[in-house]
């Protein structure tokens, strides 16, 4: 599933009007089918339509004329004036004012308010994907109305002020209950704050056609079950545990035990043959009690708190004999830690994640980043993302899309920065937005089974990026049907590790 840019959309269309349909045609279908959602309910309800005077407020002419035409008390409010492209000018004169009323909000703001407070439904078609910066605050009076009045706000592409690229939102925007999109998803559709906005997404098509959709170039995408082919393939009869792969699991230390055993589990659950759980000796009593089908691998310290040489040279050796190496859950920041750390960067040879207090290592020393010659995949939150970048967890909010794809690139890594909308982020700028998930899913522990999964899924042979990608989906989507099954609420990391053998059952089939 493609997510278009606001450059690519305009390239797709214009592709399109070469091909043959015209932009006065893409309008049209765009505008009545933006009025189609509101069919059913147009017969004797009142519309209100906020139009700009690009080509958003074009369509928002268009779904007026259709709306009228189908029983509707429609009133169009210019918000600028009258339009100014020559298309939104066009289908502005096609209007039938017999029908339509047409209110200037600048010189008639009061009479604009009391049809806003009076509306069944208010259509946002005041700026469209291309607009750039916030709202004018004369606008401000307006969106107040809107959102106080009761109506249902339904938006045309984006809800005004939704930054279409990144999912920003500066300043004061439209909060639409629902956002029909033309012909595809925007980024902004799926990542925050913007998805915030944009309430539910309803992608309708206007006539360009999907074999132009299916060539057209973007670096942007999203997942959709039948993706997961590739994952879900036959297993052969003839196979043993090795031919699932090895994950080497570097996790857990004193009081944080549970974060490398929900790891592992995890791992597990998701497919890799066998998983070895190198973990400081003293907590093996605990998880080999816990967990009895991993093998163990147990690591000394020295009274300089830094890894025992034999323990160094045991951890290179099973490196070696694994497929895929997990760091960071529940490692803590300890000097031992550390040295864990540097050790594993420096000798892995097969792909690495690194998550949670590995992270926080790293942030103290990103140049441990070169010294390792494998593909890594770095699984942050918003916060531990802010300590990779020396900012604050608010700013990465601000701007997911834009620091997740630039710290890919410049660390040549892949970049699972988690959320609301978790991003996967390519060294070679491609990027993934996750469409699945819920708030249930934040509580502690989850990042974990997250990071067991997409390791486990490397160990298995599939690519580090590709790992995340459909480590991420599922791990969303276990969660979707943990929240359904038991509530956002009561569910727990533990209850996604259960699920994903029921989950897993119905792809394999």
């Amino acid at each position: 599933m493609k997510l278009f840019e606001s450059g690519a959309m305009r390239a797709l269309e214009e592709k399109a009007v070469q091909a043959g349909t015209a932009y006065s045609v893409l309008m049209e279908n765009a505008g009545e089918a933006a009025a189609g959602l509101l069919r059913d309910k147009a017969p004797g309800s009142q519309v209100v339509i906020l139009c700009g005077k690009g080509n958003n407020g074009g369509d928002g002419f268009v779904a007026a004329r259709h709306l009228a035409d189908w029983g509707a008390q429609v009133c169009v409010v210019l918000i600028q004036g009258e339009p100014e492209t020559e298309l939104a000018s066009q289908v502005f004169r096609q209007m039938d004012l017999q029908k339509i009323q047409v209110l200037d909000w600048a010189k008639e703001p009061e009479a604009v308010k009391t049809q806003v407070y009076g509306a069944d439904f208010v259509l946002d078609a005041m700026y469209g994907i291309g607009f750039r910066g916030s709202l004018p605050e004369t606008l401000f009076p307006l969106l107040d109305a809107a959102e106080t009045s009761g109506a249902y706000l339904l938006a045309l592409d984006l809800p005004s002020s939704v930054s279409c690229d990144t999912g920003e939102v500066p300043g004061r925007c439209v909060r639409a209950a629902e956002t029909v999109s033309f012909t595809a998803l925007k980024p902004a559709h799926l990542i925050q704050p913007g998805r915030s906005y944009c309430g539910k997404v309803t992608v309708v098509p206007v006539g360009i056609s999907e074999q132009l959709i299916e060539e057209a170039q973007t670096p942007l995408f999203g997942i959709e079950e039948k993706d997961l082919a590739l994952l879900f393939q036959q297993r052969e009869e003839n196979t043993n545990k090795g031919s699932y792969g090895t994950l080497l699991s570097v996790c857990g230390s004193t009081g944080m035990a549970g974060a490398a055993m929900l790891a592992a589990r995890a791992a597990l659950r998701s497919g890799a043959g066998l998983v070895n759980m190198a973990l400081p000796s003293e907590l093996y009593p605990v998880v080999a009690g816990a967990l009895p089908e991993p093998v163990y691998t147990l690591l000394e310290r020295t009274h300089g708190d830094v890894i025992s040489e034999d323990s160094a040279a045991l951890l290179n050796q099973k490196m070696l004999s694994a497929s895929a190496v997990l760091l960071g859950c529940g490692l803590g920041t300890s000097a031992f830690a550390r040295s864990l750390l540097r050790r594993v960067a420096a000798c892995s040879s097969v792909p690495l994640v690194i998550d949670a207090d590995g992270i926080n290592l790293l942030a103290e020393n990103i140049d441990i980043l070169k010294t390792v010659r494998v593909p890594v995949v770095l699984t942050p939150h918003p916060g531990e993302m802010a300590r990779l970048l020396h900012t604050t967890a608010e700013q990465v909010q601000e701007r997911r899309l834009d620091y997740a794809r630039r710290f890919a690139q410049e660390h040549g890594v892949t970049l699972v920065l988690k959320g609301s909308g978790t991003i996967v982020a390519a060294p070679d700028g491609r990027v993934f937005v996750n469409t699945t998930g819920n708030p249930g899913m934040a509580k502690g522990g989850s990042g974990d089974v997250l990071a067991g999964m997409i390791a486990s899924i490397a160990a298995q042979g599939i690519t580090p990026y590709w790992a995340a990608v459909f480590g991420v989906f599922l791990h969303g989507l276990a969660g979707d049907r943990c929240a359904k099954r038991l509530s956002q609420r009561g569910m727990l990391p533990s209850d996604l590790i259960e699920e994903l053998p029921l989950l897993f059952s119905e792809f394999e089939q």
